[in-house]
């Protein structure tokens, strides 16, 4: 062989394996973002679920609230009962609680009432050394008056949350924006394996306060519910199917992060185990914003490593035709992880989707709550002041709903509740109009390019007193009858919404205190077409 030949002949060679490697690289490196995609979907999916079990914890708190909302006084027993049929289905709940704003001048009179049934009562808070003491005098307590279960929860009852002055600003928070709040992480120490855990509470009002000043004045309490950490993320863990990921649960909602789950084996991440590590933002909850830190293990990248690109390289040395040859099959399946992922994701999408839907839509009822109105009110007075259209509002409130309650008990209410949602929306058919849920025994509805709104409120009210569900306590009839108001405006960019719906809510104020049963319009504008009068009950 020639000098020249066999230069040619090393050169190929050096050429073949130089090509080999390049090849086995680039199929390493494509294996290496398949499996980083797919990874993130894996931790995608975990995120989802744990986002869906808190979800699920803060619909049982609020289904708590809708009694509180839906009564002036719950008994104890109430309180028990409804709180032990929700850890039949919330194992992950802690502690239910019920706490009541006590103003200092009724501090005695409150402390004597809870004594008959507790002789040891008294209103307490925690001094520095850790023991429970008799409260210091403050111009407000919130004090915990019902806790459920009461074993192994006997320290916190009677405990002022206005004693600690982060949660004093919670709570005060909470009372005048209206909204749910949750707290940093706490630790359990009842809890065996000393797992954290945090608090949500929700603001309860008599009425519905629309201004700061009202919700101070007409703040009656919070329900706390103290949920398990750790319990609620194992519960949504377990229902994924990826092992093999290490995982870290923080709250970053301050400048100093917490951490509230580590599942890595030695507590300590690994300095090598990978080359990516994903960062997940939860959905806001109340107030905290979570985040999950994730990284593989070892085993999880090796389990989804194959052999094809070293066996590419090895086999491009010996024979470059066959394994590029060999390279073409290995892309395809590499092209077809990724397509898998993809489908994935599309899949994870979906589910999202179907998330929102479920958090746009009220649970007792089933039909849009009050988030779904506040969004599609918004969008349609946006929509009818570019359109120059008329929008109205029906405001409806379920008469003498308490008798009802009282009666024949919260879970006929309930049952009530949902046979007039569902005839209430069975009475609107286009597609634009939107009713849903407002709170309590309250609904309304969204009425795009409608002018008169009188009508179909009046046949809600016809409709309702068809169903002919019986009300024997209730002074207007005997049957369970509703209250409406309606309001009609053609809005331009000077008009204001919040008074849009405070006019409905006169209107509701209006039919109520002119004998319910009955439509008012907060407009003089609006009058029932000729022939209907007779059959309306309004102004």
């Amino acid at each position: 062989m020639s000098f020249t030949s066999k230069h040619n002949f090393l050169l190929a060679i050096a050429l073949g394996i130089v090509l080999s490697v390049l090849l086995g690289w680039t199929l390493y490196t494509k294996e290496t973002k398949a499996i980083e995609l797919h990874f993130k979907n894996d931790v995608n999916d975990k995120t989802a679920a744990l986002e869906r079990e808190l979800s699920l914890n803060l619909e049982a708190l609020y289904s708590v609230k809708g009694v509180f909302d839906s009564s002036e006084e719950v008994t104890p027993g109430e309180f028990s009962k409804l709180a032990q049929n929700i850890f039949i289905r919330h194992r992950d709940i802690q502690a239910l609680e019920w706490i009541p704003k006590v103003l200092d001048s009724r501090r005695s009179s409150f402390e004597e009432a809870a004594r008959q049934k507790y002789p040891d009562f008294e209103i307490t808070e925690r001094e520095i050394q850790g023991s429970m003491v008799r409260a210091q005098q403050r111009p407000v307590y919130y004090p915990v008056h019902y806790v459920e279960p009461m074993a192994g929860n006997e320290v916190a009852f009677g405990f002022d949350l206005a004693s600690n002055p982060q949660r004093q600003l919670a709570l005060e928070t909470s009372r005048d924006l209206g909204v749910p709040r949750a707290s940093a992480s706490i630790t359990l120490v009842q809890e065996s394996a000393n797992q954290k855990g945090f608090l949500i509470f929700i603001p309860i009002y008599d009425g519905q306060p629309t201004t700061v000043e009202k919700r101070r004045m007409r703040l009656r309490g919070f329900v706390l519910g103290v949920f398990r950490i750790g319990d609620i993320f194992a519960s949504a863990i377990k229902r994924t199917t990826a092992k093999g990921i290490n995982l870290v649960l923080v709250d970053n909602t301050t400048t100093s992060i917490d951490i509230l789950i580590n599942t890595y084996a030695s507590k300590q991440p690994p300095s090598a185990t990978s080359s990516f590590e994903y960062n997940k933002q939860l959905t806001p909850l109340v107030g905290r914003q979570w985040a999950v830190i994730a990284t593989p293990t070892a085993g999880y990248v090796a389990e989804r490593r194959t052999i094809l690109p070293y066996a590419i390289s090895l086999f491009g040395m010996l024979l470059v035709a066959i394994g590029a040859a060999y390279s073409l099959v290995v892309l395809r399946r590499t092209a077809l992880i990724e397509q898998t992922v993809l489908d994935r994701t599309k899949d994870l999408n979906d589910a999202k989707k179907e998330l929102e839907v479920l958090t746009k839509t009220d649970s007792l009822t089933g039909i849009a709550n009050r988030r779904h109105f506040t969004e599609y009110l918004e969008a349609e007075w946006k929509r009818a002041i570019r359109d120059k259209s008329p929008l109205s509002l029906i405001m409806i409130d379920i008469d003498h709903f308490k008798n009802f309650n009282d009666k024949y008990g919260h879970l006929s209410g309930d049952e009530c509740l949902k046979k007039v949602a569902h005839c209430l929306q069975s009475s609107f058919h286009r597609s634009t109009d939107l009713i849903a849920r407002f709170g309590g025994e309250e609904f309304v509805a969204i009425l795009p390019n409608t002018k008169n709104p009188i009508i179909p409120a009046e046949q809600c009210r016809l409709s309702i007193e068809n169903l002919k569900i019986p009300n024997e306590d209730a002074s207007t009839s005997s049957f369970v009858t509703i209250s409406a108001g309606v309001i009609t405006i053609t809005p331009d960019e000077t008009a204001n919404r919040a008074e849009f719906e405070r006019n409905a809510d006169r209107a509701l104020y209006k039919a109520k205190e002119s004998g319910r049963n009955r439509v008012c319009s907060n407009s003089d504008s609006n009058h029932p077409p000729p022939g209907l009068e007779k059959s309306l009950h309004s102004v």
